[in-house]
């Protein structure tokens, strides 16, 4: 009985803890535009262009998405247009 009603207390505690997100940070549905690609599928369409490449990391930069990747122990950066999935390079 104890476990339920603590397990209660952090479901309550987290939906008070969302509701108090700003409107429009969730309806942007994780920080892409509708219609564009999420931040994990940029890393993916990254890593098929670069097979040997391991991802590093994935940031939002302007209209596009900067994909960090280790490939042949150099580390390079790659663009990922959110709106099309064109990768290419940018170093």
């Amino acid at each position: 009985m104890r476990k339920i009603k603590l397990l209660s207390a952090a479901a309550i505690s987290l939906s008070v803890a969302l509701g108090a997100l700003p409107a429009g940070a969730q309806e942007q549905g994780g920080g892409y535009e509708e219609g564009g690609l999420p931040p994990s599928a940029a890393v993916k369409r990254a890593v098929e262009a670069y097979p040997d490449a391991k991802p590093l990391g994935v940031k939002r930069q302007g209209g596009i998405y900067v994909v960090r990747l280790r490939q042949d122990g150099t580390i390079i950066q790659v663009g990922v247009d959110p709106a099309t999935g064109d990768v290419f390079p940018l170093n």
